[in-house]
């Protein structure tokens, strides 16, 4: 969950009530160790944080970033015989450069789309080469 400051919250399941669900601030791990918290009350759509703010910036780049994801994984399903280079380079030409500065590295966001594909076709593992590195010749 994203809110409208740009913070990231991670689900914290064992909190949840019928009323409300708890949230907590993804940048929970070291070195950050944030120790914010949010409830999400059910019954009025509301979000509410604890009592202890946030120690680090927003990043406002968050909700492009999932939005570029998002793309990602959607156009490997819906384009299966397009090659990851061609669905990679059409995504990020839409997207704007401060944002892909931001994303992760090229060989992670081809596993993206390697992984979205193989889920909606329903296999196992979708083998493609990520890298020259993965190509053999014979």
């Amino acid at each position: 969950m994203v809110d409208s400051d740009g913070f990231i919250y991670s689900r914290k399941k064992p909190r949840d009530t019928p009323l409300y669900s708890a949230w907590r601030c993804r940048k929970n791990n070291p070195p950050t160790k944030c120790p914010c918290h949010a409830y999400f009350t059910l019954t009025d759509n509301s979000l509410t944080l604890g009592s202890k703010p946030h120690n680090h910036l927003a990043d406002n780049t968050a909700p492009l970033k999932r939005e570029v994801l998002s793309t990602l994984k959607r156009k490997a399903a819906e384009q299966p015989l397009s090659v990851t280079q061609n669905i990679l380079s059409e995504v990020l030409a839409d997207s704007t450069p401060e944002t892909n500065l931001t994303l992760p590295t090229m060989e992670s966001l081809a596993r993206v789309v390697q992984r979205s594909r193989a889920v909606f076709s329903g296999s196992a593992q979708h083998t493609e080469a990520t890298s020259s590195d993965d190509l053999e010749f014979h």
